[in-house]
């Protein structure tokens, strides 16, 4: 999710809260001239989707949408059909689904082994009076299975709520109240860190600490040890402004492990998004062990699932009988429909095998990108670890593609200008007008890929892309030259890195919010 917010105009125009003049950028000029021409086509190609937005407004949906987060303008796409891989729009367009729902929709649209699990479970009586029921055993052995980190594990409905689960459970069997998270982080709707923070956010006592630097961040928890109850993390690098779902470095989350250990706090990976990357998720690709683990999201095939789990010091105050008994609940936490949905995905969609390969065919897609961005001398890279992937529009390179074995400390060189950013809204709406490709949305091209894409699929959109490199060929040589190594920070970047980033000063108290 970007933490800059463009808020981008029908037209195209940009308003920031400044008085500064960013079309002093001859790139962002272009870039925003050309996406104004597809923007008019995309609001003259859905005028159903328009109405579907004015009517949800004029019917009391505060600001015509329950998902804000994700907004877009002009106006979002209705989607009135969907199976597979494939979406159709109110307006009858059929697209190609590169987004996955932000990672909620791994297995695509509808997968026809959940619709199956779903009626069983209906026609057995789907609402047993908040009575246990045989599902949710056999689906919380195979996440202990999967999980070697997980001796126990308890269900929610979202990823949000097993985060929240998660952080309270370390506060309770530690008797310690801060929260240590990164700068820009997003553990949900409301768990933010830093100035990603709104005013719905949950009042934990936060610390937050910039990623990167693994040594920073350890003197940050052993300073604050006595009462520092979790760091929650995503094992992936995180910026303020984009997210680039890139596995960290090995040595770098050994660094925070041993020095959770050292201070007596938890560490818990937010998994919610990177447990798909390996049959363990992430931890196990990376050979790192945290104290608890999320998960969520694509789980349930499309429907609400979220979880938590651990070993058993972090998880048995969850039992009833325990004398210091944390007593959580949730009227649908046991729910026998999306426990029928999740046990249908373990069985069917998402074998060791299964997920091994679709991360596999990922990084076959993501080399083949940048590949091509090489060959036509594009200014911009894919990034990102298996079928999580982020397509960054500048020329200077973010990140390394290898990490070193010892590296504890590395830095993410994004360049902080608006013209980065309204190229993804121009690469987005032209795969959508010309090629009838969803990539990612408007605000980052986050491509979180479904395994129901065909082979054809990814081909399609790789000579797409080949398209858009020769289509926009003039705009793309500017951005190429206000984007690359070695140029100092314009006031514009200092501006927006300012407005995205929340300060860490190591000798004062850090960054706290309470």
């Amino acid at each position: 999710m970007q933490r800059i917010d463009t808020k981008s105009s029908g037209t195209g125009e940009t308003s920031m809260s400044s008085n500064h003049n960013h079309n002093e950028s001859p790139a962002l000029t272009a870039i925003q001239q050309a996406a104004a021409v597809l923007i008019e086509e995309y609001v003259n190609a859905n005028p159903k989707s328009a109405e579907a937005f004015k009517d949800a407004k004029a019917s009391g949906i505060a600001g015509g949408t329950n998902r804000a987060s994700i907004f877009y303008n002009p106006f979002p796409l209705t989607f009135v059909n969907a199976s597979e891989a494939t979406a159709v729009t109110a307006d009858g367009q059929q697209i190609t689904d590169f987004l996955g729902n932000y990672t909620a929709g791994l297995f695509g649209f509808s997968p026809d082994p959940v619709k199956l699990a779903v009626i069983k479970a209906m026609e057995n009586g789907h609402a047993l009076g908040g009575a246990p029921n045989l599902t949710e055993a056999r689906v919380a052995k195979q996440f202990t299975k999967r999980f070697p980190s997980m001796d126990m594990v308890r269900f929610s409905n979202t990823g949000t709520e097993a985060n929240s689960y998660a952080i309270h459970t370390a506060r309770a069997v530690t008797g310690k109240n801060k929260v240590m998270m990164y700068d820009g982080a997003y553990h949900g709707a409301w768990i933010h860190g830093g100035k990603a923070a709104g005013p719905l956010d949950t009042p934990y006592e936060k610390i937050t600490v910039p990623y990167g630097d693994a040594d920073l961040i350890a003197r940050a928890i052993a300073k604050n040890a006595v009462d520092l109850a979790a760091l929650i993390i995503e094992p992936v690098s995180i910026s303020p402004m984009v997210y680039l779902k890139k596995a960290s470095p090995p040595a770098y989350l050994q660094k925070l492990r041993e020095t959770c250990d050292a201070a007596g706090c938890a560490l818990i990976f937010d998994e919610v998004m990177t447990s798909r990357l390996a049959p363990g998720g992430a931890q196990a690709l990376l050979g790192i062990t945290p104290d608890l683990t999320t998960f969520g999201k694509y789980y349930g095939g499309g429907l609400p699932f979220g979880g938590f789990g651990g070993k058993r010091k972090w998880m048995e105050r969850h039992d009833p009988a325990h004398p210091k008994s944390i007593n959580s609940g949730g009227t649908f936490n046991q729910n026998a429909i999306c426990l029928a949905a999740v046990e249908a995905v373990f069985e069917n969609l998402w074998s060791e095998e299964q997920c091994t390969n679709h991360n596999a065919k990922a990084e076959r897609f993501k080399r083949a990108i940048n590949e091509l961005a090489i060959k036509h001398d594009a200014p911009c890279r894919a990034y990102g670890t298996g079928s999580l992937l982020t397509i960054i529009w500048q020329k200077q390179v973010v990140t390394e593609e290898h990490y070193a074995d010892n590296q504890t400390k590395h830095e993410l060189n994004l360049v902080a200008k608006m013209c980065v950013f309204k190229c993804a809204e121009l690469f987005w709406f032209y795969m959508l007008q010309r090629h009838n490709i969803l990539a990612g949305s408007p605000k980052l091209n986050y491509l979180t890929l479904p395994t129901t894409l065909k082979d054809s699929d990814y081909d399609h959109f790789l000579k797409a892309m080949a398209k858009f490199f020769e289509a926009h060929k003039t705009e793309l040589a500017m951005l190429s030259a206000e984007t690359k190594a070695g140029l100092e920070k314009t006031p514009e970047e200092v501006e927006l890195i300012a407005m995205s980033t929340t300060p860490y000063d190591e000798n004062g108290q850090g960054s706290v919010v309470h």
